[in-house]
């Protein structure tokens, strides 16, 4: 059986409120895709050392956004390149900061989610995710500015692809594995559960459109795929696979 030239394993399996983080690897890279939540650190490094690996060991991290649930823990590897979106980063850090504002945050959070008020509960689902940004946010957290890499100009290791799912935020990119068994798709928080989606605690899609757009893409893919916030999953392969393109 062919091999895939990345192998690819789950550091800490996504649930309601932590996401997914992943640890893929070669001859060449290891790189850890999302890094969780601050409190998380001490489980990410555990899950490291499970397979042999030292944070110290890692030379490259993926975030697929910049919500406080993905990146936290970006801190871990002040030696690693840091591969993300800058539309993202400046798009979340602007948010969270706009969020902190205590007097006009309810104003401001419409110019990130637009769609708010179309969500029941929308109001008081956002308070809650606000309380969290209070508690969590830390810019320092997301790694030093010399780290990062931006995926819109610095192209990714060979089999690798990043794939643009911005219904969840602007820039989000889920990441594709390429290898001769198949694909492997970590897709962020543009597919967070298999199936119920409404269980987990998130910011709202920015485009509810787009967002079920992205969502059905991914489903669409055949291989492994690894949700947000959810147990990885395998959709069937088909006869043959079909290109995934860039929108």
């Amino acid at each position: 059986m062919a091999k895939l030239s990345w192998d690819v394993s789950v550091l800490l399996p996504g649930t309601w409120r932590g996401a997914t983080s992943v640890l893929i690897a070669n001859d060449r890279h290891r790189m850890v895709v999302d890094t969780g939540m601050a409190h998380e650190a001490h489980l990410l490094v555990k899950a490291l050392e499970k397979k042999g690996v030292r944070p110290s060991d890692i030379d490259l991290v993926f975030n697929t956004h910049f919500h406080i649930d993905h990146v936290l823990n970006n801190s871990l590897f002040p030696n690693s390149a840091i591969y993300g979106s800058q539309q993202c980063y400046d798009w979340c850090r602007a948010a969270y900061a706009d969020l902190l504002d205590e007097q006009n945050w309810e104003k401001l959070a419409l110019k990130y989610y637009p769609e708010t008020y179309d969500y029941e509960r929308s109001e008081e689902l956002m308070g809650k995710l606000r309380k969290l940004a209070l508690r969590w946010w830390d810019p320092r957290r997301l790694g030093d500015p010399s780290q990062f890499r931006w995926v819109e100009t610095h192209p990714l290791p060979e089999d690798l692809e990043c794939l643009v799912t911005s219904g969840h935020v602007p820039g989000h990119v889920s990441l594709i594995i390429h290898g001769q068994d198949g694909r492997v798709v970590v897709a962020g928080d543009a597919l967070l559960t298999r199936d119920h989606d409404e269980q987990v605690l998130t910011m709202i899609p920015v485009n509810r459109k787009l967002f079920q757009q992205d969502r059905e893409r991914i489903l669409s893919i055949p291989g492994r795929i690894l949700p947000g916030h959810d147990q990885e999953f395998s959709t069937p392969r088909k006869t043959a696979d079909t290109p995934v393109t860039q929108k």
